[in-house]
């Protein structure tokens, strides 16, 4: 039996489970469209700029751990998406990424918006092809969705010409092969040996891939307690790598070398879990790993390890599987007095946390006022008004710091961040976890520059009708930058003339902006007005704004 093109894509679709297409359509797209007129799924999602659809769909994959399609307008279209899929790959997200290429027959001639897309994604792909043939479509297709599962993760490309859509085959869509089970790092005996130290001598440092690991959370716990170990988490992670309110959570390491050897200065041994090592961001002098502390790097990708730092011991495994299998190599090693150092440390380690979370609670309360708002109190209004359980997306950048201070979720996939430092990428994404979610609230704090990347997200959230808060921290400043000339010590400083970074004249009115595109909003003027508003948004079943303007801090 003879079938189209269009109809093995949607066979390939609907056994991967794919409920929603991202994108903004073109010319090149009309094929694909056409054939979703005639079905009720998957649903097509409608974002006004190219941009919105990978940061929607970024989110969404996050949100399910599954890969998400994505459907661009190709060159022009996939030019407006490299941002966000830059943004997608440092985070290690699994998406499929597809644009419409134009017709084969027409190529010859240099049509209008023809390109090398291949060329043109390949720099923010896993990989990325073009399909010449229609019997091709369907087994590149399956080849996407589990190389975009597989660690480690991140955006795979097709470019598919518009006439592939209606060629008649005889091709049959190839069964889906699941993505391979998690493998255990060997060595750990090894290392279990090189963890066999006093508490206080043994640091340990979580990336984003404890959270991708089901049970990593548990698991890194569990080692941390055995050996009494603070846990830090990586530079820049983006997602939750240790639960926050935990005895042993000893913050986020700062992305500057100098500060993250002072953080792990005294600790003779340093485990490292996840990919990326130390991420410093600017550039800064000095090495993250203090002299004569010894790292040792387990990673589920085996190029990270030793790619920046020597490390005296080495591991490619998942992070679940791996710290599960070390456990009982630990405890075989692990006498007495040393569990009773272990559990003294861990109560110790209590009471500090603890007390460090009563101080902080303090400060932001000391900190509120009418607006101009302090971005701690700001931080800590949003945050508090939040029930438990509450998901998070933060692209408040220098208000960040707050945000990740007060938000202290139990449960992995609660916390958002994207550390590929592309603006633009927080609205949209929450959009993608909201829908993910069937719809559930979500809390996402922007900057005020950040917001002015991807505004149209409002209006997709306003015709999803996705519940999300979209708190809006206006400073009227690219303040990350500021503070980065301050530290300079230029002519910035010197002369305090910040050239290009004020968005004052005109200045930005966020609540007209948000109503324009179908969402409620509401210019927050008192940290004590936060929890009211934020609760009315929570129980609407509809977007909302809230603008809060912000002191420098």
């Amino acid at each position: 039996m003879t079938r189209r093109g269009r109809d093995l894509l949607f066979d390939v679709l609907e056994s991967e489970g794919v409920e929603h297409i991202f994108g903004n359509p073109g010319t090149t797209e009309l094929p694909l469209m056409d054939a979703l007129a005639a079905r009720t799924s998957p649903s097509y999602v409608l974002a006004l700029q190219e941009a919105i659809a990978v940061g929607m769909a970024d989110g969404y994959s996050q949100a399910t751990g599954r890969p998400a399609f994505l459907n661009l307008h190709t060159s022009a279209g996939l030019g407006n998406a490299i941002g966000n899929l830059t943004n997608a790959k440092a985070n290690g997200v699994g998406l499929v990424v597809t644009a419409g290429q134009q017709d084969r027959r027409h190529l010859r001639d240099d049509p209008m918006l023809s390109g090398d897309l291949v060329a043109l994604a390949r720099p923010v792909s896993k990989w990325s092809e073009q399909v010449n043939s229609v019997e091709d479509l369907p087994y590149l297709l399956r080849r996407a969705f589990k190389d975009a599962a597989t660690p480690p993760r991140s955006p795979v490309f097709l470019s598919i010409p518009m006439d592939l859509f209606d060629v008649e085959t005889e091709a049959e869509v190839p069964a889906r092969t699941p993505v391979p089970h998690a493998a255990v790092a060997g060595g750990l005996e090894q290392l279990a040996d090189l963890l066999d130290l006093p508490p206080g001598d043994i640091a340990l440092v979580a990336g984003d891939d404890v959270h991708d690991s089901p049970g990593g959370h548990e698991a890194l716990a569990a080692v941390a307690e055995a050996i009494g170990a603070p846990v830090f988490g990586s530079p820049l992670h983006g997602r939750l790598v240790f639960p926050p309110a935990h005895a042993l959570w000893a913050g986020a390491l700062p992305p500057v070398a100098s500060m993250v050897a002072e953080r792990l200065k005294g600790f003779r041994r340093v485990l490292v879990i996840g990919a990326q090592a130390f991420m410093v961001y600017p550039w800064s002098p000095g090495s993250p790993v203090p002299s004569g502390t010894e790292l040792l790097h387990l990673s589920p990708d085996a190029s990270w390890v030793g790619r920046a730092h020597p490390a005296a011991w080495a591991g490619v495994g998942d992070p679940a599987a791996s710290l599960t299998a070390l456990l009982p190599f630990l405890r075989a090693r692990l006498g007495t007095d040393f569990r009773a150092a272990a559990a003294d440390a861990l109560e110790k380690a209590a009471d500090s946390r603890r007390a460090e979370i009563d101080r902080l609670e303090q400060a932001a309360r000391e900190r509120y006022g009418p607006t101009p708002l302090h971005p701690m109190a700001a931080a800590h209004a949003l945050v508090r008004a939040l029930p438990s359980g509450s998901t998070v997306v933060d692209e408040a950048v220098t208000t960040g710091t707050y945000v990740r201070g007060f938000h202290h979720p139990s449960e992995p996939g609660r916390y958002f961040f994207c550390k590929g430092g592309g603006l633009g990428w927080g609205m949209p994404a929450a959009a993608g976890i909201s829908l993910a979610r069937n719809r559930e609230p979500v809390l996402c704090v922007v900057g005020d520059g950040s917001a002015m990347y991807s505004p149209q997200a409002l209006w997709t959230a306003a015709r999803q009708e996705l519940p999300v808060v979209f708190a809006v921290v206006n400073n009227q400043q690219y303040r990350i930058l500021k503070d980065n000339l301050r530290g300079m010590g230029g002519e910035s400083a010197s002369r305090d003339n910040y050239v290009a970074m004020d968005l004052d004249r005109p200045a930005v009115d966020y609540v007209a902006l948000a109503r324009s595109m179908g969402v409620e909003a509401d210019l927050v003027s008192d940290a004590a007005d936060v929890e009211g508003l934020v609760s009315e948004a929570w129980t609407s079943g509809r977007p909302k704004l809230l603008e809060i303007p912000i002191s420098a801090g």
